[in-house]
């Protein structure tokens, strides 16, 4: 090939690749923009306040963008950097936390809790001497799923008081077999970490995770929060209302972060405890915590590890979280095989988390046949409405009318949870559980016999029932109540 031709050859291509960029980058900003499109009509299809996403794919954000606003009442526009409670998803925290403390040399998984902690108790000395690391933060041990969650929410217990009232809950799930999802072993991890290095959790984390990852917008407390601040706030039945101070068990879930951070955090993890040249954990300490630890499906790939689910699919594995609280849903996923992850961040609890996960997934896995109108419908099917978001109804005057209340009336202790007094307000039988007043009050109606049902005034907690036991041993007749809650969501 002569010179010329050669230019010429060569100019052809030049050509070829400025025609070629264009098409690419309008090809790029189509599955951006249907993307965005898609997000945004959700966002306003499940009434969602304000939502934010991040992305990404071979360990590059693909895409991060906010949606809504911080509040309805007089909020900002969501942007990246808006901070959210990440609830549930600070165990992963919790459990690098340890993780490093491991790669430090100063602990082992499998080391004895009452090594760090010689006053933990459960109520079962032969576990309490047996529980390890591994066990509290792989949910196997013994208790059930959210017992103990009464301690903390809402109340002034410390996170001291609360692991030393843990010893009066029973046993009541198989140790080391059954997978029972605790938060009150998680902040028990966290008093862990602060035996150990003489430093609280939270000193821990902004040292060894936030600062050395640049995670600016990350904290474990509010102390900087202001009603000017870029912090969304939680929202039931599309009102915005105070959000629950997580600090007592702020190692189960009390870090509140942003996009910006989250997707530094994941990058990290996908990049085997690297990013750049700050190395976090092992690679071999990422694979213990990534690994499955208690099985709880037939499936024994799958199950829970340290701080994270772990799953199996056609599309390869798929470690995640969840967290939620009162007006809150956080999602993080991360697929390993292929170096990718989706963060979500809402300020309404609603199925729009998992439902745009499944879509997105899809559509990174087959980008070119993806059908953005199907996903469209199939989300357009799961918008729950629940209960808490539903205007509760009054309940009818006679509801509350409960025979012979007087034998009723009086002061209750639980040796765990404390006080709850029984009396009448404006004439009406009415329950105060002591220790959370606040969230936890409101007037009992009369069901049947000695059961009652009680509406909280905390919009979130469902309708909770109270059962009278009478104490046959006791000459004055007195009676026992006991209260029985529906699940909280952390």
């Amino acid at each position: 090939m002569n010179h010329k031709s050669l230019t010429t050859t060569i100019q052809k291509i030049f050509i070829i690749l400025l025609l070629l960029v264009p098409y690419l980058s309008f090809s790029q900003q189509t599955d951006s923009t249907h993307l965005d499109q898609f997000i945004a009509k959700q966002v306003a299809d499940y009434k969602i306040p304000g939502l934010a996403i991040g992305i990404i794919k071979n360990n590059k954000v693909i895409f991060k963008k906010g949606y809504g606003v911080t509040s309805t009442a007089k909020g900002f526009p969501v942007n990246t950097q808006t901070i959210f409670p990440i609830s549930s998803c600070t165990k992963a925290f919790t459990a690098a936390a340890l993780g490093i403390l491991v790669d430090d040399g100063k602990i082992n998984w499998d080391d004895k809790v009452i090594k760090y902690l010689p006053d933990f108790k459960l109520s079962d000395p032969w576990i309490t001497k047996e529980v390890t690391i591994t066990d509290i933060l792989s949910h196997r041990s013994g208790l059930k799923t959210f017992d103990g969650d009464l301690l903390w929410y809402g109340t002034k217990n410390t996170r001291q008081d609360i692991a030393r009232l843990i010893r009066y809950s029973p046993i009541r799930t198989n140790f080391r077999t059954d997978f029972a999802y605790q938060n009150i072993m998680y902040l028990v991890a966290g008093l862990v970490v602060e035996s150990v290095t003489g430093k609280t959790w939270d000193e821990f984390l902004k040292e060894r995770i936030f600062n050395p990852l640049k995670m600016t917008g990350t904290a474990t407390n509010r102390d900087s929060i202001t009603s000017e601040s870029n912090f969304a706030l939680p929202h039931i039945q599309n009102k915005p209302i105070k959000p629950l101070n997580m600090y007592n068990i702020s190692p189960a879930g009390g870090v509140d972060s942003n996009i910006d951070d989250m997707l530094i955090w994941m990058q990290m993890l996908l990049a085997h405890g690297r990013i750049d040249d700050t190395t976090i954990l092992a690679d071999g300490t990422i694979n213990t915590l990534t690994s499955v630890k208690t099985l709880f499906s037939i499936n024994k790939d799958d199950g829970y590890g340290l701080g994270w689910y772990i799953k199996h699919t056609k599309n390869g594995k798929v470690i995640n979280h969840n967290g939620g609280m009162p007006g809150y849903i956080s999602s993080v996923v991360l697929l390993p095989d292929s170096s990718s992850g989706i963060v979500i961040l809402t300020n309404k609890i609603s199925q729009i988390n998992d439902e745009l996960v499944k879509a997105i997934t899809g559509y990174m896995t087959r980008n070119n046949t993806f059908d953005w109108k199907e996903a469209d419908k199939e989300m357009s099917g799961k918008n729950t409405v629940f209960d808490w978001d539903k205007k509760r109804k009054p309940q009818p005057k006679k509801s509350a009318s409960i025979p012979n209340f007087s034998r009723y009336e009086g002061e209750y202790e639980d040796i765990a949870y404390g006080k709850a007094v029984i009396r009448r307000e404006k004439g009406k039988p009415f329950l105060e559980l002591l220790p959370t007043k606040e969230l936890f009050s409101g007037f009992l109606h009369h069901i049947d016999a000695d059961h009652c049902k009680i509406i909280f005034n905390d919009p979130f907690v469902p309708e909770g029932e109270v059962i009278f036991i009478r104490d046959t041993e006791k000459k004055n007749n007195r009676v026992q109540a006991k209260h029985r809650f529906k699940r909280l969501p952390l």
